[in-house]
């Protein structure tokens, strides 16, 4: 679930339907780990394509989207690096964006890709796949899966859903980036108290 239409949340950024589909899963499973359990994530808006998001105008038409959703308190904007210097890449972004958009926003780039940090807790994906820094992980992945296509919007979220998103963060540097990234924009929600939920548990136990 995503946070109602005009809750406080920190909106989403991203490429593709598979990251649409699956950053909110990976998120959702660090707050959990936290013990925050409100709906805290909007409903990501999807570049459909990295080139789109670094094209003149790209960027900044989304991330204001996103920002502009009633409700919005930060925005976070989650590409993949694929093989570009991250360290000159996020703040030219971000240098970007912060001119176009009125609220704070974080740039988080995966070093290769959203596939890298699925592939940081290989072993428990039930794929059969051992990490190692040396191997590919999209393409391990997509090897262990076959006869099965690798269809992104099917399997990223499935594969989030089973990473241990501990042992991912250990092995993988800009996962750790991404999620402290993250965690700068929470401040920006409203405490516990004041969301209207003072009493909110977490999912199954007895209200």
């Amino acid at each position: 679930m995503t946070a109602s239409a005009t809750s406080p949340h920190i909106g989403l950024v991203v490429e593709g339907p598979g990251d649409r589909n699956a950053l909110p899963v990976l998120l959702r499973k660090h707050l959990h780990g936290e013990g925050e359990y409100r709906d805290v994530l909007g409903k990501p808006v999807a570049t459909n394509g990295r080139d789109k998001a670094l094209k003149v105008n790209g960027i900044e038409g989304f991330a204001l989207a996103a920002a502009l959703r009633p409700g919005c308190v930060g925005v976070l904007v989650v590409l993949d690096g694929e093989g570009d210097c991250v360290a000159d890449l996020g703040p030219s972004l971000l240098e970007r964006v912060g001119n176009a958009v009125g609220k704070p926003v974080r740039i988080a780039l995966a070093d290769c890709d959203f596939e890298s940090w699925l592939f940081a807790s290989a072993e428990t994906l039930d794929l059969e796949l051992v990490f190692s820094e040396d191997i590919v992980g999209q393409g391990a992945i997509k090897e262990a899966l076959k006869p099965a296509k690798y269809v992104k919007p099917t399997w990223q979220p499935r594969l989030t859903h089973r990473m241990e998103i501990g042992r991912a963060a250990q092995r993988s540097d800009s996962l750790r980036r991404m999620l402290a990234r993250f965690d700068e924009l929470r401040p920006f929600l409203p405490p516990l108290a004041q969301s209207g939920s003072p009493e909110l548990t977490r999912p199954g136990e007895d209200q």
